[in-house]
């Protein structure tokens, strides 16, 4: 085979991965009788060929116990990875398929960190996109601190005596409909519908401080429903079945004026009051373990929730997408250009103060560092890019827990069978030499 000029290599670049990882030494019988004298395929470096982790003593848990929480931890960590790698696959293109895969210095390597505290490891030197319209771990991580300000801010505002009601506005949609013509649709029924003159002073009168909007959407037989969930903050307690149904009648009005078919009283307006909570912990399915589903968690987590009554969420198509269903993975598409770019949540002027709530971007809540961790290890570049390659990210870190929790070498050893998987690869491939391809990986170059 011959290599084009502009693809020459050196000498380094024309030795495989697995084979200049540092700290890392392929088992004996791997290489030749010279090679194992220190010849060509030696990676002696400044780390230990072969680290021994005995652990962070003591533990003061039941080991059993702990180890179910770290299995049910790398599989909930293996289901938002995997997630993550589908996306890549259907939108190369977009930044978010690099989340958590490409590094933030290429100069530094990726490192590797263990939480004492919460039992968990995780990567840093890596970028995060913050998008959580289409990637599983910044759609968690954002969205549960957006539920922990919602929090904040209600249990402010009912301590000043205040309350808090939820109120739902949707419209006709059928199958077929577009996404993104329908939330233009219903943003001009809604821009309309809060400058009716006796909508404004009926709120006033009734003491309406300001509100918070969020936008959902699900899909079921009729296509796509896109609803708004608004938060109400009232100064004293009302009579909100009075309020469904005036602003119920004026929702009517906003959406005929817009060109939007005319929704039902019964469908298109709907009021709670703030108590209500388990009714929906069914259709999201997720953090049930945050201590019950209340008015936060229904108006962050909508996107990631579980359909109910055969509906689906947009998340329930990227899984979906994942096992091969191809018009699952349209719908993704088509949802995840829809709303890009889209808040998560809007506050009406002034209310945040009011509120007195600290609310941060979604790209600081998405990087948020662990401050009890405990440094383990680099993994330089082509060990990263070795992990990558097999989608071993989360099972990595599980190995790492696994080591500091109970002791041993399990990070060690999977990397070296990963090292072994790909050197079989390599021979039975009829393609040898390897090209440096950036963040991208390791490819083969031929003519």
């Amino acid at each position: 085979m011959k290599l084009s000029e502009k693809h020459k290599l050196s000498e380094k670049h024309l030795v495989p991965p697995f084979e200049r990882v540092r700290g890392y030494k392929l088992p004996a019988n791997l290489y030749s009788p010279n090679e194992r004298k220190g010849g060509g395929l030696g990676i002696y470096t400044k780390s230990d060929a072969t680290p021994i982790n005995k652990g962070f003593q003591p533990i003061d848990l039941n080991s059993i116990c702990l180890q179910n929480d770290v299995i049910d931890n790398a599989v909930q960590r293996s289901q938002i990875y995997a997630l993550q790698d589908h996306f890549k696959e259907l939108l190369p293109k977009e930044r978010t398929s690099g989340c958590l895969r490409r590094r933030i210095s290429v100069d530094d390597d990726v490192g590797v960190y263990f939480n004492t505290e919460r039992k968990k490891a995780h990567y840093s030197n890596l970028q995060v996109c913050g998008c959580v319209w289409g990637c599983a771990n910044c759609a968690r991580r954002v969205s549960e601190g957006r539920r922990q300000e919602l929090k904040q801010g209600l249990d402010n505002w009912k301590r000043q005596g205040g309350a808090v009601y939820l109120m739902t506005l949707t419209n006709p949609h059928h199958v077929g409909d577009n996404l993104k013509d329908l939330l233009y649709g219903q943003a001009q029924a809604f821009k309309y519908f809060w400058t009716v003159r006796k909508n404004r002073e009926n709120f006033k009168r009734l003491g309406k401080v300001g509100h918070i909007t969020a936008t959902e959407v699900t899909h079921g037989v009729n296509g796509w429903h896109p609803h708004y969930h608004i938060l109400l903050f009232f100064k004293e307690e009302i009579d909100y079945k009075e309020l469904e149904r005036f602003v119920g009648e004026v929702w009517q009005t906003a959406c005929v004026k817009k060109g939007l078919k005319k929704p039902s009283l019964h469908y298109g307006c709907d009021v709670r009051d703030g108590v209500y909570a388990s009714q929906y912990v069914a259709k999201f399915g997720i953090e049930e373990s945050l201590g019950g589903w209340g008015l936060e968690n229904e108006m962050t987590k909508g996107h990631m929730k579980k359909g109910r009554e055969g509906g689906r969420t947009p998340f329930d198509f990227l899984r979906l997408s994942a096992l091969g269903d191809e018009q699952a993975g349209k719908l993704f598409k088509e949802f995840y250009f829809a709303f890009k770019g889209k808040r998560q949540l809007s506050y009406t002027k002034g209310l945040k103060d009011l509120l007195a709530v600290d609310i941060k971007s979604d790209e600081e809540l998405a990087t948020e560092t662990e401050k009890t961790s405990e440094k383990v290890r680099d993994l330089e570049f082509q060990i990263w890019e070795l992990i990558k390659r097999y989608k071993a990210r989360a099972r990595y870190l599980y190995c790492v827990e696994q080591d500091c929790l109970f002791g041993g070498s399990h990070a060690h050893d999977f990397v070296m069978s990963l090292a072994i998987r790909d050197t079989e690869k390599i021979m039975n491939d009829d393609v040898h030499v390897w090209g440096y391809a950036g963040e991208g990986g390791l490819i083969p170059i031929f003519e």
